[in-house]
């Protein structure tokens, strides 16, 4: 496992795009990511994270208008992206009925979770390598997520190709909220509360 400073973009970058695992500090835990292009990133994901193959990765982005044609986003929904991304937040949306999504994306759920994360590093790796990522936290399934280098080393070891050196923020992984018209659903609590986003007009 190579360890790399936020300086060495480029090379984190030709990781991503020659199908290596990374992980990386932020705003709330450490993260692994591979690009969302393949079906085989997938699996690596899963085997690494010791994860069942029925539940799908959040696609981290770096600007909405990279899923826009993928979900749907109604003016509730709109609002709460405006005001609480990039953040601590991944949405959980419903996928557009005609919009063709390689199916490790839901796995026939019918829903994505999109994440923006407030951190310039990430968003300026997926500009670079030009494609959203599949990320989940690092860690082993059911296990506490990864908060530095050290933890990330001692969980994978050689399992995947390298870290990004950086602290995290809050240390609390991102709240994962599903919006269904009016309704939000919280499936999992952060920092952001279900009242912060039904509070949003």
């Amino acid at each position: 496992m190579q360890i790399y400073s936020k300086k060495d973009i480029l090379e984190v970058a030709k990781i991503l795009k020659s199908g290596g695992i990374i992980a990386f500090p932020t705003e709330t835990v450490f993260g692994l990511g591979v690009l969302s292009n393949s079906k085989e990133n997938f699996l690596k994901l899963v085997k690494v994270k010791n994860r069942n193959p029925d539940k799908p990765f959040t696609l981290m982005i770096s600007k909405i208008e990279q899923v826009k044609d993928l979900v749907e986003i109604d003016v509730k929904t709109a609002k709460i992206i405006k005001k609480f991304m990039p953040g601590p937040l991944t949405l959980v949306l419903k996928k557009k009925n005609n919009s063709e999504i390689p199916s490790y994306f839901d796995l026939n759920s019918g829903y994505i979770g999109i994440r923006i994360p407030d951190d310039k590093f990430i968003l300026s790796l997926i500009d670079l390598v030009d494609c959203p990522l599949l990320v989940p936290s690092a860690n082993k399934s059911n296990e506490k997520p990864a908060k530095n280098v050290d933890e990330i080393i001692k969980i994978f070891e050689n399992e995947i190709d390298c870290v990004v050196n950086g602290e995290c923020g809050s240390g609390v992984p991102s709240t994962v909220a599903k919006i269904d018209k009016e309704n939000v659903i919280i499936l999992r609590e952060g920092i952001i509360k279900k009242e912060d986003l039904e509070d949003v007009k």
